[in-house]
């Protein structure tokens, strides 16, 4: 471990001048998405103890973590990294992810660099591990302290249930979603495709009140628009599948080749995995960005339900309006939500969605409690055989 070679520290510089004191001190920085705010508590720290030198993540490798700092980078360890509440230090150890802003204790003589201290999270971005359809039983964190954060979607392989997942998870972190629908390019080549108007009416659909932006990362038609969220101190994480075109996009906002990119498939017109990592990179436009690997899978981690209702607002609003306190929203007499949906005031398909969600959240809260955890399985018991049902009454109604 040790200190890499970085980029000269920026104090000098006659374009620095005007700026506060505590940027000033660190503004190399700057280029990596430091605000004032983030400069007054690493002074308000550093100011106690000299020794500590303040940076952020840029990419997490294994056991050792890459940091940026104001005029080195260092390869640390952080093994009793800590987050810093003020003038007090959490006992609980923290493991920083990309995008956190930390500080590391040198190493002295053979001894390792440190991270020592985590600033506290202004967001966080995390999903539910799932492998194989399986639980996995603990939280992969995929980004700190972001502002926007890139739900890249292909119009060419458009999934709105898992946008409406995306959607949630993002709402869940503090961060903004922008829903980036790209690939347009692709549209053309395709007679039986929809039109680009149509994708983006269904993302509009799956994601109310959410901005959405039509892009093609090849021509770099659409791609204007999403540099306005790519200012100075502004930090924006690209997520979506494997595929869906986020490095030929971030290739794009880069203005230079700085991702590899991955062929397309002739047999579905989706690319292939080329990021591997997530890693911190400067944008030109003064804001910084971080790609992530493919995520196959959405689950939301526990205490998301906040989030839910964000996601599913137009749900929401119905809920408590029914005739029944305990309202199972099956058919009952006076249920407003069923009443919504048969007026076309609200999407059934939405509704199932923000179900199915909320038991997942339900299950996620009581497995950990035997006797919840029985009552819970129940009640799916009865819903599953509900729905069954419905499903062959439904049938013979049509035969």
């Amino acid at each position: 471990m040790g200190k890499l070679q970085g980029t000269p520290t920026l104090n000098s510089s006659p374009q620095n001048d005007n700026l506060d004191q505590p940027v000033a001190e660190l503004a190399n920085l700057v280029q990596y998405g430091l605000t004032e705010s983030v400069a007054a508590r690493f002074a308000s720290i550093t100011s106690k103890d000299s020794d500590l030198v303040p940076g952020r993540v840029a990419r997490v490798d294994g056991i050792s973590t890459f940091v940026h700092a104001d005029s080195v980078d260092y390869r640390a360890v952080s093994t009793y990294a800590r987050i810093a509440h003020d003038d007090e230090f959490e006992i609980e150890p923290a493991q920083p992810t990309v995008g956190d802003w930390v500080l590391i204790r040198p190493g002295q003589n053979q001894d390792p660099d440190e991270i020592e201290l985590v600033l506290p999270r202004s967001s966080l971005l995390a999903r539910k591990r799932v492998q194989r359809g399986k639980e996995e039983g603990d939280e992969q964190v995929l980004a700190a302290n972001i502002s926007t954060v890139f739900v890249v979607q292909a119009a060419t392989y458009f999934n709105p249930g898992r946008l409406e997942r995306e959607i949630a998870l993002v709402w869940g972190s503090g961060a903004t979603p922008v829903v980036v629908i790209s690939k347009t390019d692709l549209l053309m080549e395709d007679n039986d495709a929809p039109t680009e108007e149509e994708v983006i009416e269904q993302a509009r659909s799956s994601a109310p009140g959410v901005e959405v932006f039509a892009v093609s990362g090849i021509t770099g038609a659409g791609t204007d628009p999403l540099r306005e969220y790519t200012i100075a101190g502004s930090t924006v994480v690209l997520i979506g599948a494997s595929g869906v075109g986020k490095s030929t996009l971030v290739n794009q906002l880069m203005g230079h080749e700085a991702m590899e990119t991955g062929d397309i498939r002739e047999s579905d017109t989706r690319g292939r995995h080329t990021t591997v990592t997530r890693q911190l990179l400067p944008l030109p436009n003064g804001g910084v960005l971080i790609d992530t690997p493919g995520i196959r899978s959405i689950a939301l981690v526990s205490g998301s339900e906040e989030a839910l209702a964000k996601t599913f607002s137009e749900v929401e609003q119905y809920l408590g309006q029914c005739r029944f306190r305990d309202c199972g929203h099956n058919g009952e007499p006076g249920c407003a939500i069923g009443k919504a949906i048969k007026k076309g005031e609200l999407s059934a398909d939405r509704f199932e969605s923000y179900k199915r969600m909320g038991r997942e959240l339900e299950y996620e809260e009581t497995k950990h409690n035997p006797a919840v955890k029985t009552e819970h399985q129940r009640r799916m018991k009865v819903i599953a055989k509900n729905n069954r049902q419905r499903s062959r009454s439904g049938k013979r109604k049509n035969s």
